[in-house]
């Protein structure tokens, strides 16, 4: 999703299909080669990890994400789940109660959040159908 995302004094690293686990262990290698220029870390994780079905776990992997970003020296703001709307009723309610819980737990942990879901809920326009694998039809937003 953020892939081509460009910003000045800026480094994007992009994780297709990466769940919490797997950020985590790309972040401890990253977060200490750094530039001290690099204020603001921004981690967009979660949407992967719903289709395991293992919520429990999902939470215990985001607290030991939240542990790490806390102790990294940054700004950090947690990017929460973006809505689906072709993955079915049950896909939808994990996302659902993941960002309702990431909302909570981002507070809990002083980490800020951003609430993608009622940015991007019921606004079609916003995002556009990508194929991101042979038969599979993905609702992504835009990318500029």
């Amino acid at each position: 999703m953020v892939q081509n995302v460009r910003f000045f004094n800026a480094t994007t690293h992009c994780l297709p299909s990466a769940t919490v686990p797997v950020v985590l262990d790309k972040l401890l290698s990253l977060l200490p080669s750094l530039p001290d220029s690099i204020k603001r870390v921004v981690v967009h994780v979660g949407t992967n990890d719903s289709s395991r079905r293992q919520s429990e776990c999902t939470k215990k992997d985001f607290n030991l994400l939240f542990n790490v970003l806390k102790n990294c020296g940054k700004s950090v703001f947690i990017s929460g789940p973006i809505p689906t709307f072709d993955r079915g009723p049950e896909r939808f309610s994990r996302i659902l109660s993941l960002h309702t819980w990431l909302r909570h737990a981002c507070n809990s942990h002083n980490l800020d959040f951003i609430d993608n879901f009622n940015l991007f809920w019921n606004h079609a326009t916003l995002f556009k159908i990508e194929k991101k694998h042979s038969n599979d039809n993905l609702w992504d937003p835009p990318v500029n």
